[in-house]
């Protein structure tokens, strides 16, 4: 009997045991729903603003872009577009990005300037003879050099777009510099631009772009420079007596990412969002240039505005006044590796312009 016992004891602990050491087992195996969970990829929100009417070349653009990111990263870079200022001003978008609040943005380049003076040296007037001459420079290794530098405001700026060369317009016939003197113009604030229309007699007001219209509108300003895009997308020519087909002034835009964000994006997702930013760039140039000459100067004709297509003496004219005021401003601004890019950009336009 003593030894039933004995033998009934030992079997209860082995058969515990067993189920101690099944239990144990069983828990150092994953569950196939958490290795599934921990194989998954990492995935990404991009926040990307602008400034840029939602019913615009530039908007669809976008649109192109957010498509050809989300597929080529599987849908791991999920991108939100905000177009229209839905993310505040211009400058509120820039400093949202740097503090990574927005992780994208498009912008003009003179939007910059503040941050990095020499993302102002496009816009010096008369500096591209051509879109080609603009696209060369800036696609190149110059143009490379160029966007590096909106690292110092911790940016990774990887193409820029763009929204064609710049027009004057105003609530006057525009046809000889002299024609601007006692005149108010909006300007984005940029002191490059400012210098621009100060060199013409005119007093330069900084005003935001969604305020333009009204602005115009109401008298508060006489006249403002933008491309054919902005002009139509925006309306100005309803609020606009003459429009000068002048392309004085080419219009980059710069297409930024939060430097944090973008370090900690896979090296194959980083690949993808250049690639489609270039490829969206290409589509929105051909765009703007069947735009111009199909859509919106018939449409400023039709609206009854005065479009005045500059001759290249008329041209001149303007370059002759506004070119070196503007460009002693600028290099004002510039530290020295700032001169430095000027100097290098002159040089590509002159070979770029010279191989024609």
């Amino acid at each position: 009997m003593k030894i039933k016992k004995v033998l009934f004891s030992l079997m209860a602990v082995v058969i515990a045991s067993v189920f101690v050491l099944a239990g144990c087992g069983g828990g150092s195996k994953p569950a196939p729903e958490a290795k599934k969970e921990a194989e998954k990829p990492k995935q990404f929100v991009m926040k990307f603003g602008s400034v840029e009417p939602a019913v615009s070349p530039q908007h669809e653009a976008e649109k192109k872009f957010k498509e050809a990111v989300e597929k080529g990263t599987n849908g791991n870079v999920k991108v939100e577009l905000y177009p229209a200022s839905q993310l505040g001003n211009a400058r509120a978008q820039i400093e949202a990005t740097q503090l990574n609040t927005q992780q994208g943005v498009l912008l003009p380049n003179s939007n910059f300037t503040g941050f990095y003076p020499a993302a102002s040296i496009t816009d010096l007037p008369f500096l591209f003879p051509s879109r080609e001459v603009a696209y060369k420079v800036t696609d190149g290794e110059v143009g490379e050099e160029y966007l590096k530098g909106f690292e110092k405001m911790g940016l990774r700026a990887v193409a820029l777009w763009e929204s064609g060369f710049k027009q004057f317009s105003g609530n006057f016939d525009i046809n000889k510099p002299e024609d601007y003197k006692g005149k108010k113009i909006r300007v984005m604030e940029n002191p490059v631009l400012i210098a621009q229309f100060q060199s013409l007699g005119a007093s330069a007001i900084p005003i935001n772009f969604a305020e333009t219209y009204n602005s115009l509108q109401q008298g508060v300003v006489d006249g403002q420079e933008n491309p054919m895009s902005s002009i139509y997308k925006m309306k100005f020519h309803e609020v606009q007596k003459c429009i000068a087909i002048s392309d004085h002034g080419w219009l980059p835009l710069v297409v930024a990412f939060n430097k944090g964000f973008w370090d900690g994006l896979p090296k194959e997702y980083q690949d993808v969002i250049v690639k489609a930013a270039k490829d969206s760039r290409t589509w929105l140039r051909a765009e703007l240039q069947k735009l111009e000459k199909d859509e919106y100067i018939p449409a400023f004709k039709k609206a009854g505005v005065n479009v005045v297509e500059f001759t290249p003496q008329q041209k001149e004219a303007f370059s002759v006044v506004v070119k070196e005021p503007s460009k002693a401003k600028l290099q004002s601004m510039l530290d020295d590796s700032g001169k430095a890019m000027l100097t290098k950009i002159e040089a590509k336009i002159k070979e770029e312009a010279g191989k024609k």
